[in-house]
């Protein structure tokens, strides 16, 4: 963009001669510090309880090992995100698949509602 004589004139008037300075671009932390706090304590708690087990889930795309954990609850929160009775070994294609095939899931119960909590 080109700027005119008179934008130019402005801006100098603005900042009594100097040139126009640029603010400084803040970075938005993708996380809170509450939520990190939660993420080093999750990543503690849940490599031993999928890490050397079997997929738990055994859905028609299984690979049998488990890669991850599947949360039927969701992350959404922190209380969710930690609560192990929702926890469950995974191999990243039933966790695809889960996300994927909705209706199977929940009908299998390996989705949990988290608004209506007598499901």
């Amino acid at each position: 963009m080109i700027m005119s004589d008179y934008l130019k004139y402005r801006l100098q008037i603005k900042n009594e001669g100097k040139p126009p300075t640029q603010k400084k671009v803040k970075k938005i932390a993708p996380f809170s510090k509450k939520r990190q706090a939660a993420n080093k304590v999750y990543a503690e708690k849940s490599r031993p309880f999928w890490k050397n087990k079997p997929c738990q889930i055994r859905s028609p795309v299984c690979t049998g090992r488990a890669q991850g954990i599947h949360h039927r609850k969701g992350k959404a929160t922190i209380a969710d995100l930690l609560d192990e009775r929702y926890w469950m070994a995974a191999c990243n294609f039933c966790n695809a698949y889960i996300e994927n095939k909705d209706e199977w899931a929940r009908k299998m119960g390996f989705k949990v509602s988290r608004i209506n909590q007598d499901c």
